[in-house]
């Protein structure tokens, strides 16, 4: 079984107003198009930070079930990944809070190491893209684009230290890290109407990544696993 966070998953709507469509977590089972034997689990969550909801618990605990029940996280923002998309991912920097891996840790025990050892890949997914990939006049990748991004702020005030604690986090807990950078998908007009948009016309810079991002998903998505190192099947 491949347990993946995936979203927007298309078994459902795709909202093209201000009202949030996804509430809790959606799950989708289908065959794995690439090994045979495979279930593919595909798991859309609620969107984070809802202004209607008035809960910010409410998200801390999605975001850690999600965490739990993948084995590949993608966590998808909009634009570019600076300070504000870094805060707006404050809900990591609360897991350790919320997730124990084994009973009766010590402060003395290397807690990164153990939450690396059963926390799934973590891919980013960039959606609205318009810059071009270049640090120092040299082209780089979208990979190196998050890393460069996750580097530690220099300095020892309490404002940079809130800057470096989620990049912390995500370097810590994280031992697999991608990024895929999308243009717009389609024209302004056309988003207002995703659900009728057909393939045509759609922005094919777009369509290309998305392949790219779908292959790597299918070619490297692990089966999930539990301590012990067990696989989970979905049988008992």
């Amino acid at each position: 079984m491949y347990p993946s966070l995936l979203g927007p998953a298309c078994f459902m709507s795709l909202g093209s107003t201000i009202e949030s469509k996804t509430k809790g977590i959606w799950m989708w089972c289908v065959p794995h198009p690439n090994k045979k034997g495979h279930t593919l689990v595909l798991l859309d969550t609620e969107g984070l930070g809802d202004v209607d909801k008035g809960d910010e618990k409410h998200d801390t605990w999605i975001f850690c079930l999600a965490v739990l029940l993948s084995s590949t996280l993608v966590y998808n923002s909009l634009g570019v990944i600076d300070n504000t998309a870094l805060e707006k991912l404050h809900y990591i920097t609360e897991l350790t809070e919320n997730i124990r891996v084994k009973a009766g840790v010590s402060q003395d025990e290397d807690v990164c190491k153990d939450f690396m050892h059963v926390f799934p890949s973590f891919v980013w997914a960039v959606r609205d893209f318009t810059l071009e990939l270049i640090k120092a006049d040299k082209p780089i990748t979208s990979d190196e684009y998050l890393e460069s991004a996750l580097e530690l702020k220099q300095g020892y005030s309490s404002q940079i230290e809130r800057n470096n604690l989620p990049r912390r986090c995500l370097r810590n807990f994280f031992a697999v890290r991608n990024c895929f950078v999308f243009p717009r998908p389609a024209s302004t007009q056309n988003m207002r109407r995703m659900e009728e948009v057909t393939k045509k016309e759609l922005d094919s810079e777009f369509l290309e990544q998305a392949k790219t991002f779908c292959c790597y998903i299918y070619n490297n998505a692990e089966p999930k696993t539990v301590n012990g190192g067990r696989i989970i099947t979905g049988t008992v």
